[in-house]
Formats: structure tokens, C-alpha cells, sequence
């Protein structure tokens, strides 16, 4: 989930300073939102996703979960956890009853079609540490 960036925590907040990014991992992320297109676009993105969790009685994580186990080549997503830091398991198993409608996908891709192709821009997964 972006070690956090993709939650309500987020949601709504002014842009964190390279001080505010306490781990190599949140700086990473924070250089990935960048490079896809912005602390403002993201920040359209988590008020979409924001505005179909509400509408599922769902979260921001589940949503953005959701989008992607849903796409056909997508067999599984891995969820980050820091035992007794961040643990959302039950949160994250919500993730299987909830059912993205073609109206939330619209919306999800009309906020994703405005990004930088991340493929185009960094390279494949893990290419940053090349």
C-alpha cells in the first residue's frame, strides 16, 4: 500500500518534506507517487478511492486492493505489515466481499489515465535498485 501512502492517513495531506519520510521505504514510495505523476494527482487518486470506499462501507487500501486483484493478469498482491506496528489483517481480508462496480473502475481510471506509465518511467519492478 505504498508503506502507508495509499490510506486515509494521507488523504487530504499537504506534501511531506524528505524529512517527514522516516524509512528508505516511505522515500521510495514518495519518489514512485513523483515519479507517476505528483503529490496532487495522487492526491485526486486517494480522494476518488476515498469516495468509493465510502460508498462500499469499505477503505482506501481495500479499494485500491481491490482495482488490482481485479485486473486478469493479476494473480496476487502483496500486503506490507510491521508486526505491532501496522497490522490489518482483518482489514485486508474485507477486501474479498467487496465488489468494485463499472462506475468505480471509470473513475479509478479516469483519475490512473492522467499518470506517467510507471513501466516507461523507472523500468520493471525492482529496477530501482539496480
Amino acid at each position: 500500500m505504498l508503506g502507508g501512502f495509499l490510506s486515509e492517513k494521507y488523504l487530504d495531506s499537504p506534501e511531506p518534506h524528505r524529512a517527514d519520510l522516516a524509512t528508505f521505504s516511505l522515500q521510495k514510495y514518495y519518489n514512485m507517487i513523483n515519479a507517476w505523476g505528483g503529490w496532487e494527482l495522487f492526491q485526486e487518486l486517494l480522494r476518488t478511492l476515498s469516495q468509493i470506499a465510502k460508498k462500499h462501507d469499505s477503505c482506501i487500501a481495500n479499494v485500491s486492493t481491490k482495482f488490482i486483484l481485479d485486473k486478469p493478469a493479476v494473480a496476487g498482491v502483496i500486503i506490507g505489515a510491521r508486526l505491532g506496528l501496522s497490522e490489518h489483517r482483518k482489514d485486508n481480508a474485507q477486501v474479498f466481499d467487496l465488489q468494485l462496480d463499472s462506475q468505480d473502475y471509470a473513475m479509478i481510471n479516469s483519475v490512473t489515465g492522467k499518470s506517467n506509465d510507471l513501466f516507461d518511467t523507472i523500468g520493471d519492478c525492482g529496477d530501482e535498485y539496480r
